[in-house]
């Protein structure tokens, strides 16, 4: 309703006050009110509406009365290609300062700025961080679907209601290291929720676990807050991970049994698929597989958060692709000759980019 309110008065100020109507140009069309206007009248009262929206609402005024727009009202929407929203190139994406999970180490204060801690809010009211994600562009938030709308999400009535940004240790206030401070952390909250469409929420093993979180306001980038590269890169597409060095991240569960309170990295290695096949059965190409050493896993609340590369780009440039998403592995975690499974989300891109908006 927020949103209806400001675009009326956006058209009002355009037009000013008094009395003045046009002739419409499109046959069938008539200069009305634009409250005897069904459906721009529907249109306008979406919650997010895209540029290409807003402007064929605004391009159809065609007068006033006294102060209140009128409009050019039109038999149907016309359909439109949504402008394709551009993606960061590496540099502005997978970038971090180099320093000098379970079974792994500390990240350093300066590692993986695109790391996001997502927020539940609980039927009591209670707050707390339950998965991992991504930033994948200054709007966009990328998770498993099993952190969005799992069955045991919607039975414990968990709800998703806002990322932390810019985090290293969940228990300290101001995160410092070696006398370099960052920023306060962000926390922004979500707007909108959208699990992949064919994910099954009855199934924990389920494939395409994967999900995207609109944030309700753009992130400004910093050294502490940036997006990761997504694997549109030819050397990074279609890749077999077969023994190549990988990468995961989190603040999930340590050896000790509890979760970690600061970041944590995990060197693992990608495994065959078919190998991991003969433990798990029903895997696809959609989803890829590593680790598998004894203490070595990534582990409960690590979900959603990346599974990742680092790719030299020329001589003395290394960028961070983002290459899976922690779906599921072993329980416990760990055991050896069981790998952890991810989501393979260069097989998502097209997906991807057809559900996120400017």
């Amino acid at each position: 309703m927020q949103l209806y309110i400001q675009l009326c008065i956006a058209l009002m100020c355009l037009i000013g006050l008094g009395s003045t109507q046009e002739q419409c140009p499109t046959p069938g069309e008539k200069c009305k009110d634009l409250r005897h206007c069904p459906i721009l009248d529907n249109l306008l009262r979406q919650a997010h509406l895209s540029a290409a929206e807003r402007k064929f609402i605004t391009d159809s005024q065609c007068g006033h009365f006294f102060g209140y727009p009128w409009v050019c009202c039109p038999l149907t929407i016309p359909t439109t290609t949504p402008a394709a929203v551009e993606l960061p190139k590496p540099g502005v994406c997978g970038s971090q300062i180099d320093p000098r999970i379970y079974g792994g180490e500390i990240a350093a204060l300066t590692d993986f700025p695109w790391m996001v801690l997502i927020e539940y809010t609980f039927p009591n009211g209670r707050k707390d961080f339950g998965c991992g994600g991504v930033l994948i562009n200054e709007n966009y938030v990328l998770t498993a679907s099993h952190c969005v709308n799992s069955k045991a999400l919607v039975d414990r009535k968990w709800i998703i209601s806002g990322v932390r940004l810019g985090e290293w240790d969940v228990k300290s206030q101001n995160d410092c290291e070696e006398n370099l401070c960052s920023d306060p952390v962000q926390n922004v909250r979500v707007a909108e929720r959208i699990p992949h469409e064919n994910y099954n929420p009855n199934l924990v093993k389920s494939q395409n676990d994967i999900a995207l979180l609109r944030l309700e306001r753009p992130v400004n980038y910093t050294q502490w807050i940036k997006p990761i590269c997504l694997p549109t890169n030819d050397d990074v597409a279609d890749k077999n991970f077969a023994a190549v060095p990988l990468i995961v991240a989190g603040w999930g569960q340590t050896e000790s049994g509890s979760k970690s309170d600061k970041k944590m990295k995990l060197k693992v290695n990608g495994t065959p698929l078919d190998y991991c096949n003969i433990k798990y059965h029903t895997l696809t190409s959609t989803q890829l597989c590593a680790g598998g050493q004894t203490g070595k896993d990534s582990c409960n609340g690590d979900s959603g958060g990346p599974l990742m590369v680092k790719h030299s780009t020329d001589s003395t440039h290394n960028h961070y692709y983002l290459v899976g998403l922690v779906s599921f592995g072993p329980t416990p975690c760990g055991q050896p000759g069981w790998p952890g499974v991810y989501t393979r989300v260069d097989h998502y891109m097209d997906w991807i980019k057809a559900n996120i908006k400017p």
